[in-house]
């Protein structure tokens, strides 16, 4: 007994969007350069000697930071932290002074 649409070698299947067909195996390049895009690696911030901005009706503060990425680029933007974010940076900076002051206290003693 047979019935139709139950044979494995009757179906097809649409073709996906990544079919090996339609794919060109070798990168396009462009004046000697992979034309594909990359994602920019970040390897550093830096705190700009800008004020912060405070907005008093949210709580959120806006630091001026600029970007480093591997490639030797730099952009400058800004660090938009909550009120919450705002509490935590200004303890974690308390707490890093107050361990800087108590080394130079024993490295001149």
């Amino acid at each position: 007994m047979t019935t139709t649409g139950h044979d494995p070698r009757s179906r097809t299947t649409p073709p996906s969007a990544g079919d090996e067909t339609m794919q060109n195996p070798a990168p396009q390049k462009v004046a000697g350069r992979d034309s594909r895009q990359t994602t920019p690696i970040v390897c550093g911030l830096a705190l700009l000697d800008k004020d912060p901005r405070y907005d008093r009706r949210t709580g959120h503060a806006a630091l001026p930071i600029e970007v480093r990425f591997l490639d030797g680029t730099k952009t400058t933007t800004t660090l938009d932290m909550d009120p919450g974010r705002v509490l935590l940076l200004s303890a974690q900076l308390e707490r890093a002074v107050a361990l800087r002051a108590k080394a130079q206290e024993a490295a001149a003693t």
